[in-house]
């Protein structure tokens, strides 16, 4: 049976021989289509049965998980499905394990409980090819970037939106089913909310239909463009009909080297099948079925849950091919953080996978002369995240859940302001006997790219979700206060910030102070600004407490222009169109009381992160709204609220402490 080789089994060596062939023999890409031969076919049916007679798998994994044999299933002799990680070739199913990353909960929740379909296989793993079609905006920031390895398309993320081939009104009932095409979210590349073109691809499973026409990727399920289906189904109506096609908005992408790392020891992020081609098409014919019935029928309140609940079933159901269960499948994470993931993607579904026709943030538009005085935005006011939060907020801005807001500037371009309670992992020391001022995070641009302006560039535009540039530095290294310099001499004189070149922003709450002509007062607020070698001389002196300051790293701003939303932008539009802030009418009393639980906040770090989140949240519920009532009043939706804290917590670890792998966020 076979010699050894240096104790390497002789038919182990061929398998690991055929795996490389295969995986770089099938780059597809735009000037050339390489299609699989029927030796391709015969080569996958003939490692199948070798891994189903007992032989070892591609990963030669003696341990966990059993036999070879135990992980494929069979119930013909032409179905199998059985492990090649970490072998990745075109026609692999890649199947997605939760992992401790908060990432799969906050920026990216799609790739929780994810299919997807290798489409793509670059013939340079290490180097990658040039991307060429998806826009720049739309590439993850990393090593490598605007390089691609892997491509694939996401089969379990199916919609209830269709889209029309012709808008022709003359089209008889046949004509108009005949050019009806069903979506499905193929990920989030090029995507249905890309601000380029959408990229629309098919699979069918007619093989292939010609050379030039399709790409062949397992068995008979090939890859195909939209506009070549659609010209199949208008020359050949009796043959094709959009019904055989299954239709993709978008694409995934794995820069070299990234899903090798998301596959190793340390993530396990991915398991790699090889399954037919049979069973691939009847889940994707599976989850189609529901989804029409959602199209067809009148319950949009319930057809995200309906759409996402199929593609879990089909997740389920890859898994169950290798006798894998669910709760192996997610043993590495605690039930809540587990929920955490789950509640999510839900958030994600109902934004994304299912679309209606009424918007119940459709309101009138408010007249600015008929608002309430203490609505309208100035300098010194008070705005703070609404509760429950909305959809947007918790998927794309994550950072201003139950934040509390301070307005520094109302200006015809932008709204600019700080997030008050947010603190970070680094502060500013002082006298041994005293904690240290924490440094805090006030919202995506830096203090020096608001000063000179910087953020207005055109370059910059679409990065202000990401965290500013250098900002972990402060994290790493901390500011002693010794280090920081400052003029002897007081200038009484009206107060100018040109001269300032401090990476911080500093706010008291010192009347004393903020008389004596060295401070700048935010409207008719008791907030005022103040530069920083002033802060720090009458901090010495004695005129100004350590309680009365905070220090902020960088600002947030909320830009304005015609076609920015209802209301023209900033955070106007947060608060009227978007509905998830709102003015707060607090008194001096319930301000002071604020910045005292404030106050009391530390540096962040893992012991304190807890702690901060509550002291946050605290601060934020005892502000009311300009409508009147405070927090209880709306927090209906306990779900929802629990949701949110949660939110913010994993936002905090994976940005702020930088530990997003060991640091446990349960609902």
């Amino acid at each position: 049976m076979g010699g050894i080789i240096h104790g390497v089994p002789i038919f182990l060596l061929i398998l690991r021989s055929f795996a490389f062939v295969t995986t770089h023999h099938r780059s597809i890409n735009k000037s050339s289509t390489i299609h699989l031969s029927s030796a391709d076919e015969d080569w996958r049916d003939f490692r199948a049965k070798l891994v189903q007679n007992g032989l070892p798998s591609l990963d030669n994994d003696s341990s966990g998980g059993g036999s070879n044999s135990d992980r494929t299933k069979s119930s013909t002799s032409n179905r199998f499905a059985h492990v090649t990680t970490p072998l990745v070739e075109v026609g692999s199913i890649l199947v997605s394990i939760p992992t401790t990353d908060l990432c799969q909960a906050l920026e990216q929740q799609y790739w929780h409980r994810s299919v997807v379909l290798i489409t793509e296989v670059s013939d340079n793993l290490v180097h990658g090819n040039i991307e060429q079609t998806v826009p720049d905006e739309e590439l993850a920031m990393g090593e490598k970037r605007g390089r691609w390895s892997y491509r694939g398309l996401m089969l379990n993320r199916a919609t209830n939106s269709i889209l029309l081939g012709s808008d022709d009104d003359t089209s008889t009932m046949e004509e108009y089913e005949r050019d009806t095409w069903m979506l499905q979210r193929g990920g989030d590349l090029l995507g249905l909310n890309s601000n380029s073109a959408t990229q629309l691809a098919c699979l069918h499973q007619f093989g292939q239909l010609s050379y030039a026409a399709s790409s062949q990727l397992v068995g008979n399920i090939s890859y195909t463009t939209l506009s070549i289906a659609q010209s199949l189904c208008k020359e050949n109506p009796t043959k094709y009909h959009p019904d055989d096609f299954i239709t993709f908005g978008g694409l995934c992408s794995w820069r070299p080297g990234q899903l090798e790392r998301e596959m190793g020891d340390d993530r396990l992020e991915w398991i790699v099948l090889s399954v037919d081609w049979q069973s691939i098409w009847d889940e994707l014919k599976q989850q189609r079925e529901k989804a029409s019935k959602v199209i067809a029928g009148n319950d949009i309140d319930q057809a995200h849950e309906i759409l996402l609940d199929a593609g879990t079933v089909m997740w389920r159901n890859f898994l169950q091919k290798i006798d894998m269960s669910e709760e192996q499948a997610t043993s590495r994470l605690p039930a809540g953080q587990l929920e955490f993931y789950d509640e999510m993607l839900k958030v994600w579904a109902e934004e994304q996978l299912a679309r209606g026709s009424v918007n119940k943030d459709d309101d009138e538009e408010d007249d600015a002369d008929d608002r309430n005085p203490q609505t309208i935005i100035r300098p010194g006011s008070i705005v703070r995240a609404k509760s429950p939060p909305t959809n947007d907020m918790l998927l794309f801005d994550t950072e201003f859940l139950r934040s509390t807001i301070l307005v520094l500037d109302e200006r015809a371009d932008c709204t600019v302001g700080v997030i008050l309670n947010h603190p970070m992992s680094a502060a500013i020391e002082r006298k041994e006997s005293e904690n240290p001022i924490p440094i805090r995070y006030g919202g995506p641009i830096n203090i020096e790219t608001w000063r000179d302006g910087s953020s207005d560039d055109e370059e910059d535009h679409g990065s202000d979700d990401e965290l500013y540039e250098g900002f972990m530095e402060y994290q790493r290294d901390g500011i002693n206060f010794e280090d920081l310099v400052f003029d002897d001499d007081i200038i009484d004189e009206d107060v100018g910030f040109e001269d300032d070149e401090s990476s911080f922003l500093w706010i008291h709450r010192s009347s004393s102070v903020g008389l004596k002509n060295v401070s700048a007062q935010l409207g008719s607020s008791k907030f005022w600004l103040i530069k920083e070698d002033d802060a720090l001389e009458h901090i010495q002196s004695g005129r100004l407490q350590l309680r009365d300051i905070m220090v902020f790293s960088s600002v947030s701003i909320w830009e304005k222009g015609p076609e920015l939303g209802m209301y023209g932008g900033g955070i106007r539009e947060q608060i009227d169109g978007l509905h998830s802030m709102e003015v707060c009418a607090a008194d001096d009393h319930q301000v002071d009381a604020v910045w005292q639980i404030l106050a009391d906040q530390n540096a962040l770090t893992k012991e304190s992160l807890c702690s901060n989140i509550d002291s946050s949240i605290k601060a934020w519920e005892m502000l009311s709204s300009s409508e009147g009532g405070t927090v209880q009043n709306y927090d209906r939706d306990e779900s929802r609220v629990r949701l949110s804290k949660a939110a913010l917590t994993a936002y905090m670890a994976r940005n702020f402490l930088d530990d997003p792998l060991n640091t446990v966020v349960e609902l």
